[in-house]
């Protein structure tokens, strides 16, 4: 264990390193602390009033409905689809809905349709518009089939209650937050490599020629210690939420899959660094790759926006798993939280055996 504790010593002194694992933690303590979470949540709470846009290009029958249902507790202005860059710069509205033409044929044929949201920022209220008006179109799919099971649902889906949400009555909107912490674990990972594998202050070639141990061994302590001072951030994250909140819905599997990710993360950094040229060119690699599956995964905004093709391929991207694990924390099942922790650990493996089996190949010679 003395490579472990040598190393985690060298990454911990370092300040840079320290931003990194305080970043996440801090931004995500001040947002919850003073956002107020709006969402479709049960219960007594202070009602508050938001503005939402709606394009109707459809003109259906149901189409008209969506919108009337979002009127029930929105204040919903009716624009044109020229009308939305302006509307949203003048911050008229902070998120509008464009109904695309065939919604209603969608429905008819017993198919969700896609529906468009846009916002100059991703914030609770777009992911709110977002999960309501989704809410209120699948409720329409189930009415299609007359049932009187079906009747119900709708009306209990038309019902929408907007108000002041706690931690357990709507974590969905929380966990929205939560997912920008997959874009940021990679940087932090990075940082924390970069400080083992500067060999302008004694890289690992040198302390191998001291040490009596082999490269794997050395390598897997190194990556310990990585992977343990990147755990520190999803510590301070947990006790954010214990602190502010004082509950965590499924604490423990909560942990398991952010520790996951930031396996995932010290693997693809130790990928990217390994197999590239040069550090520089490992920064340049390293960021286009988190950027592209952040985008892909829906970290940075929900899915429902992107067509169904980048739907299908967000399955490749870590982010996407990260983000649904998120999302089903409440109720832990095989396929919502099991599913998204199989591919996370998938991942993981596959990104630590190439950036291990790279090293290693590079050291022997």
């Amino acid at each position: 264990m003395t490579v472990f504790i040598t190393a985690l010593k060298r990454i911990l002194i370092q300040p840079v390193n320290w931003a990194f694992i305080l970043l996440f933690p801090t931004v995500f303590a001040v947002l919850i602390a003073t956002a107020s979470f709006n969402g479709i949540v049960d219960g007594d709470a202070a009602a508050v009033t938001l503005y939402f846009g709606v394009v109707d290009q459809d003109g259906s029958a149901l189409s008209h409905r969506l919108t009337e249902q979002l009127r029930v507790r929105f204040d919903v202005l009716e624009l044109e689809e020229p009308d939305i860059s302006a509307t949203l710069t003048e911050q008229e509205v902070p998120w509008i809905l464009l109904i695309r033409p065939g919604y209603e044929r969608d429905i008819l044929e017993g198919r969700e349709p896609v529906l468009e949201g846009y916002s100059l920022t991703i914030s609770d209220v777009s992911a709110l518009g977002s999960v309501t008006a989704r809410n209120i179109t699948r409720a329409l799919l189930l009415l299609g089939t007359n049932q009187e099971a079906a009747l119900r649902a709708w009306e209990e889906a038309s019902a929408v209650e907007v108000t002041t949400a706690e931690l357990g009555s709507d974590w969905g909107l929380i966990s929205f937050w939560f997912g920008f912490f997959g874009f940021v674990a990679v940087f932090t990972a990075y940082f924390i490599i970069k400080t083992l594998t500067d060999e302008k202050r004694g890289g690992m070639p040198d302390r191998l020629g001291v040490l009596p141990q082999s490269p794997r061994l050395y390598l897997v302590q190194g990556t310990l210690s990585a992977f343990a001072a990147t755990e520190i951030t999803v510590l301070l994250l947990m006790a954010v939420l214990q602190t502010i909140y004082g509950s965590i819905p499924n604490a423990l599997p909560l942990f398991g899959l952010l520790s996951v990710y930031n396996l995932f993360a010290v693997g693809m950094v130790l990928a990217v660094i390994y197999v590239a040229k040069d550090m520089g060119a490992a920064s340049v690699t390293m960021t286009m790759l988190s950027t592209v599956m952040a985008m892909l995964g829906g970290l940075f905004w929900p899915l429902d926006f992107v067509p169904p093709f980048m739907r299908r391929l967000a399955w490749f991207s870590p982010g996407y798993w990260l983000t649904e694990g998120l999302a089903n924390m409440e109720e832990i099942t095989l396929t919502g939280y099991g599913l998204p922790m199989l591919f996370l650990t998938g991942f993981a493996l596959v990104t630590l055996l190439l950036g291990g089996w790279k090293r290693i190949q590079a050291l022997e010679e």
